[in-house]
């Protein structure tokens, strides 16, 4: 796993583009600490930073050139299947003994649908000179890895992160209006859009060709987020532990230690199980917090000892403050507010000191139906359905919720407020920790209006979108939320710390069997992610295989001090404030009088909704300061 940045201008050399192109190689250093090195022509550069993990030598460097001089490679990520491609390659003389050389040789024999046959993670970029010049860019179905592009009038500039590509483009962006009020009810700015207009992502599974007739995307790999099967819940559960495994044993592929992310929860600890089948030595490493609400070391030592695992654990360093949350907000580009982001990047600092390889449970959520949210939302739709008026709903919700607590009655009015003759729009309003109906004093908080963006995020993969609803869910989830908030902070978190982060639940075979798995097969009302549990309960003790969901959030309100807040009010309550642009001040006030009444709070938003909004006003904020 690595960072690169290329350039390519159809109109004039790139001479008096080098610096800049330099300078944002070097902003991404922190990605591929083991090396940088760039290959430079008239027209185009190839810049690579690399962290080592298959082929340590130097020979294995990128840019990776052909023998003839005609292929050049740059990529980030990895291949797990390349052994197996290799010896398809009669003929071939390998130099090396990467995965880079086996992209190279395969391109070159078949092109870009050579990328079908690739299980890995990857983004990709190929510069091909054999006839007419061309750069070739490829991304992994699930979007893993990240590749951004700006492509205006001949000259594109395309890498790894945001940061990379603004020293060469700084002074032609403009602010995508959309995206920022998408984010202010979201929490994060969701692909293939950025914050700005001229920058966009290569989408997953897609293929895109720069040449001088200009730019062109397609899509190669797709999932089918429609098709379900007509297997038993038996079958489905002996396929899908067949393809875990093999995915579990696709993700030990390395050439330096690799360790697992054990905590207390059924993905991690089931990743554990089949990597320690695998490989005896795998090791599970697991972070202990000092916050014991958040600390799952007791669990996963008890996962370690069942299966005679060996189990490391590093007490994290999580003494958060204003400057390092500055810093982690500011890493992501543009306004990013998801406070799970603070843990991530403590548990990869812990894991930097033991390995570079860091294998998660991420995915398995959203293909399996572990969040309760996605059986609720099923249930709802199919009462929306059924003519039950919102006011009748919200009474038949509160009134369920009623002998339970103050958690609950919110969770059932916040239901029942998502009535919509669109069901589709139920999801956005529930991704939404600032949603786009929020009243203060009897008018909306915004000072424009919030339709705007969830309009927008109606039609993002419109192409891929499933009809029936329960299957929509499941893409939503993972073709949205996933991808734009979860995967984009795990990696930039994760290669921060110079961590690969690799998610087994994302392989490309499993994750194509997974979304054919009938949606009722996978949770109902009592039951999240049965398939999964059911399975777990064979290795474990049944007990473990029961728990709720935890999240991975870290209370800001405690972390932080009432110094560090007093700081914040003041960025969002200045003059300068780019937040009072889009937000009443008054409301902002109202925010922070509720941070400093736990009582008042519980009463008119969560707590949690309370500081996860003065976060995302505040890192608006920082990256309006910082462009």
């Amino acid at each position: 796993m690595c960072g690169f940045l290329g350039a390519i201008d159809f109109r004039e050399p790139v001479a008096s583009r080098l610096d800049a192109l330099r300078k944002g190689l070097s902003a991404i250093r922190h990605r591929g600490p083991d090396g940088i090195k760039e290959k430079t022509g008239e027209n185009y550069f190839l810049g690579h930073s690399r962290l080592s993990i298959i082929d340590l030598s130097s020979l294995a460097d990128m840019p990776m050139v052909s023998a003839d001089g005609k292929v050049s490679v740059i990529y980030n990520g990895e291949i797990y299947n390349y052994a197996e491609l290799k010896e398809s390659f009669r003929g071939h003389q390998f130099r090396t003994t990467s995965d880079t050389e086996v992209i190279m040789e395969g391109y070159i024999r078949h092109g870009a649908e050579f990328f079908r046959q690739l299980r890995g993670i990857y983004s990709v970029s190929i510069l091909d000179e054999r006839n007419a010049r061309k750069v070739i860019l490829a991304r992994d179905p699930s979007g893993i890895k990240p590749l951004y592009i700006y492509h205006d009038s001949g000259f594109s500039v395309f890498g790894s992160e945001i940061k990379a590509l603004l020293p060469s483009v700084r002074n032609r962006l403009t602010v995508n209006e959309s995206i920022l009020k998408c984010y202010l009810n979201l929490g994060y700015c969701p692909e293939p859009h950025t914050v700005y207009n001229e920058i966009s992502t290569v989408k997953p599974g897609h293929v895109a060709t720069i040449s001088i007739g200009g730019y062109d995307e397609r899509r190669l790999i797709s999932y089918d987020f429609g098709k379900v099967n007509d297997l038993s819940y038996t079958a489905n559960r002996e396929r899908t532990l067949e393809l875990l495994k093999t995915a579990v044993r696709r993700n030990l592929v390395a050439d330096v230690e690799v360790a697992v992310a054990l905590s207390g929860g059924i993905d991690s600890s089931l990743i554990y199980a089949l990597a320690h089948d695998s490989d005896s030595n795998v090791k599970g490493l697991t972070v202990s917090f000092s916050d014991k609400e958040h600390d799952e070391s007791e669990t996963a030592s008890l996962y370690a000892k069942t299966v005679n695992g060996t189990l490391e654990s590093v007490m994290a360093d999580s003494s958060l403050d204003l400057p390092t949350l500055n810093c982690l907000l500011a890493n992501f580009d543009q306004p990013y507010a998801d406070s799970s982001a603070v843990n991530v990047y403590f548990l990869t600092r812990a894991s930097s000191k033991f390995t570079k390889v860091l294998v998660g449970g991420d995915g398995g959520d959203e293909l399996f139906n572990g969040y309760p949210s996605q059986t609720w939302l099923s249930y709802l739709e199919m009462l929306s359905r059924s003519g039950i008026r919102a006011g009748a709903a919200k009474k038949i919700l509160t009134a369920a919720a009623s002998v339970a607590g103050s958690s609950a009655k919110r969770i059932a009015g916040r239901l029942a407020g998502l009535w919509s003759d669109n069901p589709h729009e139920m999801l956005y309003d529930w991704h939404s920790w600032f949603p786009r109906r929020s009243v203060f004093g009897g008018t909306s908080p915004f000072l424009f209006d919030p339709d705007e963006g969830m309009k927008l995020y109606g039609r993002l993969f419109s192409e891929e979108a499933p009809a029936e609803f329960r299957n929509f869910i499941v893409f939503d989830y993972f073709r949205k939320t996933m991808l734009s908030d979860y995967l984009r902070k795990t990696d930039m978190m994760s290669m921060l710390n110079g961590v690969e982060y690799r998610v087994p639940f994302l392989d490309e075979d499993l994750t194509t069997f997974a979304l054919s798995i009938p949606f009722t097969q996978k949770s109902g009302l009592g039951k999240t992610k049965k398939i999964l549990r059911d399975i777990h309960s064979d290795i474990y003790p049944s007990h473990t295989s029961k728990g709720a969901k935890k999240g991975f959030t870290i209370p800001l309100d405690k972390a932080l001090t009432k110094d560090d807040y007093s700081e914040i009010r003041s960025e969002l309550l200045g003059k300068e404030s780019i937040s009072l642009n889009y937000i009443r001040k008054d409301y902002v006030e109202f925010l922070f009088r509720m941070l400093e009444s736990r009582e008042g709070a519980e009463q008119e938003i969560s707590r949690a909704g309370v500081y996860q909004r003065i976060l995302m006003l505040y890192s608006l904020n920082l990256w309006n300061r910082s462009r």
